[in-house]
């Protein structure tokens, strides 16, 4: 799509335990349980891959981010390391808190109504047989 529209993506991915990797695997594992929970929430890691096609260099990213849970992004919009980005959080008996967020979480929050109004309208209006 980016190399004939020049259209980016935002998404997220599921993470893995998956042991054995290709040059073009995701660069972050699924965190253990015990290594989740040393990471303060907020936490975050970037990776960029360059790949080239038609002539053309698409740079991706892929984002490793702790939230309540280990959310992953990939990303080619904006390519680069996040910073001054935060997000408020609710936290049991806290009340509010604000920790950081990479670039990848806000222009996902910005731009998944779109997607999910179009998954929406795929589960209502589809036929089964």
């Amino acid at each position: 799509m980016w190399v004939k529209y020049g259209w980016t993506i935002v998404g997220t991915i599921v993470s893995t335990d998956k042991v054995t990797r290709t040059n073009h695997d995701i660069p972050f594992l699924k965190l253990s349980q015990g290594a989740r929970m040393e990471c303060r929430r907020g936490w975050f890691r970037e990776a960029v891959l360059c790949v080239r096609t038609s002539g053309k260099e698409l740079w991706i990213q892929a984002t490793t981010w702790r939230d309540k849970k280990q959310v992953m992004f990939l990303s080619t919009n904006r390519v680069g390391a996040s910073s001054g980005n935060t997000v408020s959080r609710r936290e049991r008996g806290e009340g509010r808190r604000i920790i950081e967020a990479p670039n990848a979480q806000q222009d996902y929050v910005t731009y998944f109504d779109g997607v999910d109004r179009n998954d929406r309208d795929s589960r209502d209006y589809s036929t089964s047989i």
